[in-house]
Protein backbone atom coordinates (compact mmCIF):
# COMPACT_ATOMS: atom_id res chain seq x y z
CA UNK A 1 0.00 0.00 0.00
CA UNK A 2 1.44 2.99 -0.77
CA UNK A 3 1.16 5.96 1.39
CA UNK A 4 3.51 8.84 -0.50
CA UNK A 5 6.88 8.08 1.76
CA UNK A 6 10.22 7.71 -0.30
CA UNK A 7 11.41 4.18 -0.91
CA UNK A 8 15.20 4.30 -0.78
CA UNK A 9 17.44 1.99 -0.87
CA UNK A 10 19.97 1.22 1.86
CA UNK A 11 22.99 2.92 -1.19
CA UNK A 12 20.56 5.78 -1.63
CA UNK A 13 20.32 6.83 1.85
CA UNK A 14 24.34 6.45 1.93
CA UNK A 15 24.66 8.55 -0.93
CA UNK A 16 23.13 11.40 0.37
CA UNK A 17 24.62 14.25 2.33
CA UNK A 18 25.79 13.32 5.71
CA UNK A 19 24.33 16.84 6.73
CA UNK A 20 20.91 15.09 5.90
CA UNK A 21 21.65 11.59 8.17
CA UNK A 22 23.22 13.15 11.50
CA UNK A 23 21.87 14.88 14.46
CA UNK A 24 23.86 17.58 16.10
CA UNK A 25 23.93 17.44 19.75
CA UNK A 26 20.66 18.69 20.67
CA UNK A 27 19.11 15.93 18.35
CA UNK A 28 17.94 18.52 15.54
CA UNK A 29 19.80 17.22 11.61
CA UNK A 30 22.87 19.64 11.04
CA UNK A 31 21.99 22.38 8.35
CA UNK A 32 24.19 24.75 6.92
CA UNK A 33 23.39 28.84 6.86
CA UNK A 34 21.92 31.19 9.23
CA UNK A 35 18.83 31.11 8.13
CA UNK A 36 18.34 27.71 7.26
CA UNK A 37 15.06 27.26 8.82
CA UNK A 38 13.53 29.13 6.62
CA UNK A 39 14.33 26.85 3.13
CA UNK A 40 12.86 23.85 2.10
CA UNK A 41 16.12 21.99 2.47
CA UNK A 42 15.79 22.51 6.17
CA UNK A 43 13.02 20.56 6.17
CA UNK A 44 14.00 17.71 4.05
CA UNK A 45 15.40 15.45 5.89
CA UNK A 46 12.65 15.25 8.35
CA UNK A 47 10.86 14.12 5.27
CA UNK A 48 13.52 10.93 4.74
CA UNK A 49 11.69 7.72 5.83
CA UNK A 50 10.34 4.80 3.69
CA UNK A 51 6.71 3.42 4.10
CA UNK A 52 8.33 0.69 6.43
CA UNK A 53 9.70 3.21 8.57
CA UNK A 54 6.30 5.01 9.06
CA UNK A 55 4.24 2.12 9.92
CA UNK A 56 6.60 0.18 12.07
CA UNK A 57 6.65 3.66 14.46
CA UNK A 58 2.52 3.76 14.18
CA UNK A 59 2.22 0.11 15.08
CA UNK A 60 4.88 0.98 18.31
CA UNK A 61 2.35 3.56 19.44
CA UNK A 62 0.43 0.78 20.39
CA UNK A 63 2.74 -0.87 21.84
CA UNK A 64 2.88 1.75 24.83
CA UNK A 65 4.73 -0.36 27.60
CA UNK A 66 7.73 -1.05 24.88
CA UNK A 67 9.55 1.87 24.98
CA UNK A 68 11.87 1.85 22.11
CA UNK A 69 10.19 4.54 19.87
CA UNK A 70 12.64 7.24 20.50
CA UNK A 71 15.09 4.10 19.96
CA UNK A 72 13.30 4.05 16.76
CA UNK A 73 13.26 7.67 15.48
CA UNK A 74 16.94 8.72 17.66
CA UNK A 75 19.05 9.42 14.60
CA UNK A 76 15.72 10.05 12.28
CA UNK A 77 12.86 11.87 13.76
CA UNK A 78 10.58 12.70 10.98
CA UNK A 79 7.59 15.01 10.15
CA UNK A 80 6.19 12.59 7.49
CA UNK A 81 4.28 10.75 9.89
CA UNK A 82 2.40 13.10 12.07
CA UNK A 83 1.49 14.88 8.92
CA UNK A 84 -0.41 12.20 7.20
CA UNK A 85 -1.68 10.72 10.20
CA UNK A 86 -3.54 14.32 10.80
CA UNK A 87 -4.24 13.91 7.26
CA UNK A 88 -5.83 10.94 7.34
CA UNK A 89 -8.14 11.84 10.62
CA UNK A 90 -9.87 14.72 8.59
CA UNK A 91 -10.37 12.04 5.67
CA UNK A 92 -11.96 9.52 8.28
CA UNK A 93 -13.71 12.40 9.89
CA UNK A 94 -15.33 13.34 7.00
CA UNK A 95 -16.16 10.23 5.37
CA UNK A 96 -17.51 8.76 8.23
CA UNK A 97 -19.88 11.79 8.89
CA UNK A 98 -20.95 11.41 5.44
CA UNK A 99 -21.65 7.57 5.75
CA UNK A 100 -23.61 8.13 8.56
CA UNK A 101 -25.75 10.84 6.66
CA UNK A 102 -26.30 8.08 3.59
CA UNK A 103 -27.52 5.92 6.11
CA UNK A 104 -29.59 8.03 7.76
CA UNK A 105 -31.48 9.65 4.34
CA UNK A 106 -31.89 6.74 2.10
CA UNK A 107 -33.95 9.07 -0.13
CA UNK A 108 -32.77 12.80 0.53
CA UNK A 109 -29.17 12.27 0.70
CA UNK A 110 -26.43 15.34 0.55
CA UNK A 111 -22.71 15.06 1.08
CA UNK A 112 -21.57 18.23 3.78
CA UNK A 113 -17.89 18.92 3.78
CA UNK A 114 -17.92 22.82 5.02
CA UNK A 115 -16.17 21.73 8.41
CA UNK A 116 -13.38 20.37 6.64
CA UNK A 117 -11.15 23.40 6.75
CA UNK A 118 -12.21 24.39 10.60
CA UNK A 119 -10.97 20.97 11.07
CA UNK A 120 -8.19 20.56 9.37
CA UNK A 121 -7.27 23.83 10.99
CA UNK A 122 -7.72 22.61 14.27
CA UNK A 123 -6.11 19.64 14.25
CA UNK A 124 -2.31 20.30 13.22
CA UNK A 125 -2.88 23.18 15.48
CA UNK A 126 -3.20 20.68 18.43
CA UNK A 127 -0.22 18.07 16.29
CA UNK A 128 2.25 20.91 15.82
CA UNK A 129 1.27 23.22 18.83
CA UNK A 130 1.02 20.80 21.84
CA UNK A 131 4.55 19.39 20.95
CA UNK A 132 6.40 22.64 20.71
CA UNK A 133 4.71 23.70 23.94
CA UNK A 134 6.13 20.44 25.47
CA UNK A 135 9.45 20.53 24.09
CA UNK A 136 10.14 24.23 24.85
CA UNK A 137 8.69 23.04 28.86
CA UNK A 138 10.99 20.12 28.81
CA UNK A 139 14.14 22.48 27.74
CA UNK A 140 13.47 24.89 30.32
CA UNK A 141 13.14 22.24 32.70
CA UNK A 142 16.57 20.07 31.80
CA UNK A 143 14.78 17.38 29.21
CA UNK A 144 17.93 16.39 26.54
CA UNK A 145 15.18 16.29 23.57
CA UNK A 146 14.91 18.18 20.41
CA UNK A 147 11.94 20.25 19.02
CA UNK A 148 11.79 17.76 16.11
CA UNK A 149 12.20 14.84 17.87
CA UNK A 150 9.48 15.71 20.64
CA UNK A 151 7.11 16.54 17.39
CA UNK A 152 7.66 13.23 15.58
CA UNK A 153 7.18 11.87 19.08
CA UNK A 154 4.08 13.43 19.88
CA UNK A 155 2.88 13.00 16.35
CA UNK A 156 3.01 9.68 16.32
CA UNK A 157 1.12 9.30 19.37
CA UNK A 158 -1.90 10.25 17.88
CA UNK A 159 -2.03 7.49 15.72
CA UNK A 160 -4.43 5.85 18.79
CA UNK A 161 -6.92 8.56 17.20
CA UNK A 162 -7.20 6.43 13.62
CA UNK A 163 -8.88 3.56 14.91
CA UNK A 164 -11.07 5.37 17.37
CA UNK A 165 -12.19 8.02 14.65
CA UNK A 166 -13.39 4.96 12.94
CA UNK A 167 -15.36 3.73 16.05
CA UNK A 168 -16.91 6.45 16.37
CA UNK A 169 -19.69 5.61 13.37
CA UNK A 170 -21.19 3.78 16.19
CA UNK A 171 -23.23 6.33 17.86
CA UNK A 172 -23.65 4.56 21.33
CA UNK A 173 -22.57 7.70 23.81
CA UNK A 174 -21.55 4.86 26.54
CA UNK A 175 -19.22 3.12 23.53
CA UNK A 176 -17.59 6.23 22.59
CA UNK A 177 -16.43 7.45 25.93
CA UNK A 178 -14.94 3.73 26.46
CA UNK A 179 -12.92 4.40 23.08
CA UNK A 180 -12.13 7.67 24.37
CA UNK A 181 -10.85 6.25 27.62
CA UNK A 182 -8.99 3.80 25.74
CA UNK A 183 -6.97 6.82 23.49
CA UNK A 184 -6.44 8.29 26.64
CA UNK A 185 -4.56 5.57 28.59
CA UNK A 186 -3.06 4.39 25.59
CA UNK A 187 -1.11 7.87 24.81
CA UNK A 188 -0.49 8.99 27.87
CA UNK A 189 1.46 5.61 28.72
CA UNK A 190 3.17 5.63 25.39
CA UNK A 191 4.46 9.45 25.92
CA UNK A 192 5.36 8.29 29.87
CA UNK A 193 7.17 5.27 28.86
CA UNK A 194 8.95 6.59 26.53
CA UNK A 195 10.14 9.84 27.58
CA UNK A 196 10.95 7.49 31.28
CA UNK A 197 14.26 7.15 30.19
CA UNK A 198 15.19 11.41 30.04
CA UNK A 199 12.51 12.10 32.89
CA UNK A 200 14.75 9.83 35.36
CA UNK A 201 17.62 12.03 34.69
CA UNK A 202 15.78 14.83 36.24
CA UNK A 203 14.56 15.79 40.28
CA UNK A 204 11.73 14.01 41.34
CA UNK A 205 9.81 17.37 41.46
CA UNK A 206 10.67 18.53 37.72
CA UNK A 207 9.64 14.80 36.52
CA UNK A 208 6.23 14.88 37.69
CA UNK A 209 5.63 18.83 36.39
CA UNK A 210 6.15 16.82 32.75
CA UNK A 211 3.99 14.48 33.72
CA UNK A 212 1.53 16.17 34.85
CA UNK A 213 1.43 18.57 31.73
CA UNK A 214 1.63 15.12 29.78
CA UNK A 215 -1.75 13.85 31.10
CA UNK A 216 -3.05 17.24 31.49
CA UNK A 217 -2.38 17.79 28.00
CA UNK A 218 -3.87 14.14 26.75
CA UNK A 219 -6.64 14.78 28.69
CA UNK A 220 -7.58 17.60 26.95
CA UNK A 221 -6.87 16.07 23.19
CA UNK A 222 -9.13 13.47 23.49
CA UNK A 223 -11.98 15.28 25.77
CA UNK A 224 -11.72 17.76 22.85
CA UNK A 225 -11.91 15.29 20.08
CA UNK A 226 -14.78 13.58 21.58
CA UNK A 227 -16.80 16.79 21.90
CA UNK A 228 -16.05 19.02 18.76
CA UNK A 229 -15.10 16.24 16.13
CA UNK A 230 -17.10 13.38 17.19
CA UNK A 231 -19.81 15.84 16.75
CA UNK A 232 -19.13 16.63 13.40
CA UNK A 233 -20.30 12.51 12.99
CA UNK A 234 -23.06 12.87 14.85
CA UNK A 235 -24.47 15.98 13.98
CA UNK A 236 -24.87 14.89 10.24
CA UNK A 237 -27.89 12.90 11.16
CA UNK A 238 -29.23 15.37 13.12
CA UNK A 239 -29.30 18.36 10.48
CA UNK A 240 -30.70 16.08 7.94
CA UNK A 241 -33.20 14.42 10.09
CA UNK A 242 -33.86 18.30 10.80
CA UNK A 243 -34.09 19.31 7.27
CA UNK A 244 -36.48 16.12 6.03
CA UNK A 245 -38.91 17.32 8.74
CA UNK A 246 -39.08 20.50 7.72
CA UNK A 247 -39.77 19.49 4.20
CA UNK A 248 -42.95 17.25 5.46
CA UNK A 249 -44.62 20.18 6.91
CA UNK A 250 -46.32 21.99 3.95
CA UNK A 251 -47.93 19.01 3.05
CA UNK A 252 -49.35 18.26 6.10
Amino acid sequence: MEIGVQKQTDDEKQAQPGQFNKLDDSGDKKQTGYCGFLTVEYYTPYFNVTETDVIQRIKATFLPFRPDFLNITKENPDLWGPIWINATLIFMITAIANLRQVDAEKENQSFEVGYVPQATALLYIIAFGTPVILAIVMKILGVDLSFFQTICLYGYSMSTLLPITILCYFQNELFLWLIIAYGVGNSILFLIFNLKEELDKLQIQKKYIIIGIVVTMQLSLYLFYKLVFFSYVSEGKIEMSSATQGEKQPGN
